[in-house]
């Protein structure tokens, strides 16, 4: 059994804790232990995002760290740490991506809880696969349905390319045989990975009385040590360098109007209602003075997704008006949400959801979430971290030992040396002229819905 977390002494030889902000309230034992969790599974989660490939082994550090606050405090504090987590990771890079370390986020406090009270492993892999079966279906539904515009255009893609393949039946029937087993194959072959290694890293935590101490483990071999050469990835030391920037939009108004647009472009595909939404998203992007931390990538994924709907609806014979009106509404999406991440700024999109999650008290962990954000601060040192984990994993052998022992090291050589930011003055927001004139922009756009059901 993991102990409940509690303001406990350090582990002897163990670095001294990180002093408080000045000007701030002390933060306890367990707060800044929650905290430090949390800011590890940000700068995995960003590291996971920004990785052309194996995100899911960098994101298995994100996972990890809300596990331990579970195993620790229990689930609330577990689903508090990684909701502070993802929300920190929208704020700094935008929601593009997002989906390569939810499932973990998802799954990693039930499974620390679980962990604690002694639930074996074959529960916590029965447990782990559901989630991950059920949040890939929900992918697969939105892109289906969404996206593509339907099982027809979906099963014409599949078609073209699985075909050939035998004992496979055509059509839809087929394209959805092979999509559910392709989903449960994927999740039959990493969540008893997943769950080895999170119960592995929590039985090997360095804790009170281990010879090890916390210093030491960092130390250890192969660990990815704080050398003075390591650069962050590009991505995560712009949004550093753009976060001095003043946006032109109270962040409030930019994520309502990001809403409504997004909520427009998901009714429709009409021609009229298209050209709508893209006028106002060029005058709002040319009006907003946003910061351009990940603007490219998020054109770049645009493209992509708008490349391979008009692919899929070419390929499906859907008509070439319904294939560019989905192609171009694919685009849309992806840029609105791009807007969204320049317009408010990572300060901005932190401040939204922090008072957001603070109004939620009703919902469990929300509050606390709220708290751990403030204890964050802003992106500074993320960057670093995320590329220290990525070397640090970099020619790792993908087995749960070896795996567990490198994020093991990473975790403890950076949540020691994290400072929480302590709870800054609120700030004042207030809505102005341009932000009242973005939001009636905005409004006449979506009037566009019903006037084309006329």
């Amino acid at each position: 059994m993991i102990p409940a977390m509690a303001a406990e002494p350090a582990p002897a030889g163990a670095p001294p804790a990180p002093p408080d902000a000045p000007g701030h309230r002390p933060v306890d034992a367990a707060a800044r232990e929650q905290a430090g969790l949390a800011y590890v599974a940000v700068a995995s989660f960003l590291a996971s995002r920004v990785a052309p490939f194996g995100g899911f082994a960098l994101a298995l550090a994100g996972g990890t760290a809300p596990a331990r606050a579970a195993a620790r405090g229990g689930l609330r504090t577990g689903c508090g740490t990684t909701l502070a987590a993802l929300v920190q990771s929208v704020a700094i890079m935008g929601p593009s991506r997002i989906n390569v370390p939810l499932t973990q986020a998802l799954s990693a406090p039930l499974l620390g809880w679980m962990e604690a009270r002694g639930r074996g492993f074959a529960a916590q892999t029965v447990v782990c696969l559901l989630i991950r079966v059920a949040h890939v279906s929900a992918l697969y539904v939105f892109f289906i349905w969404i996206v593509l515009g339907g099982l027809d255009a979906y099963a014409g893609g599949y078609d073209v390319f699985w075909s050939w393949v035998p004992g496979l039946p055509p059509g839809v029937a087929g394209a959805l045989i092979f999509t559910a087993a392709g989903i449960v194959a994927w999740a039959l072959a990493v969540s008893p990975f997943q769950v080895f290694l999170y119960r592995r890293a929590l039985r090997r935590w360095p804790g009170e009385g281990d010879e090890r101490s916390c210093a030491e483990v960092a130390a250890g071999d192969g660990a990815p040590g704080h050398r003075g050469d390591d650069a962050p990835p590009a991505e995560v030391l712009s949004a550093e360098g753009s976060a001095r920037h003043s946006p032109r939009f109270d962040p409030r108004a930019v994520a309502l109007a990001a809403g409504v647009a997004f909520t427009v472009l998901l009714l429709s595909t009409e021609p009229p209602v298209l050209a709508a939404v893209g006028g106002w998203l060029a005058l709002a992007w040319l009006t907003a003075r946003g910061e351009r931390a990940f603007v490219l990538g998020g054109l770049v994924l645009a493209l992509l997704l708008a490349t391979g709907v008009l692919a899929g609806g070419l390929l499906a014979g859907l008509g070439t008006e319904e294939t560019l009106g989905r192609t171009a509404r694919a685009g849309l999406l992806v840029l609105v949400a791009t807007w969204l991440r320049s317009a408010a700024g990572e300060r901005g999109l932190r401040d939204v959801a922090r008072r957001s999650l603070g109004r939620l008290r009703r919902v469990p962990s929300a509050s606390q979430a709220a708290e751990v954000l403030d204890r964050l601060g802003g992106v500074r040192g993320l960057g670093v971290a995320a590329r220290r984990l990525r070397d640090g994993l970099r020619g790792v052998r993908r087995r749960p030992g070896p795996l567990a022992g490198a994020i093991l090291r990473w975790i403890a050589a950076e949540q020691a040396g994290f400072a929480p930011a302590g709870a800054p003055p609120p700030r004042r927001l207030r809505l102005r002229a341009p932000d009242a004139a973005l939001l009636a922009l905005v409004v006449a756009t979506a009037a566009t819905l019903p006037l084309m059901a006329l």
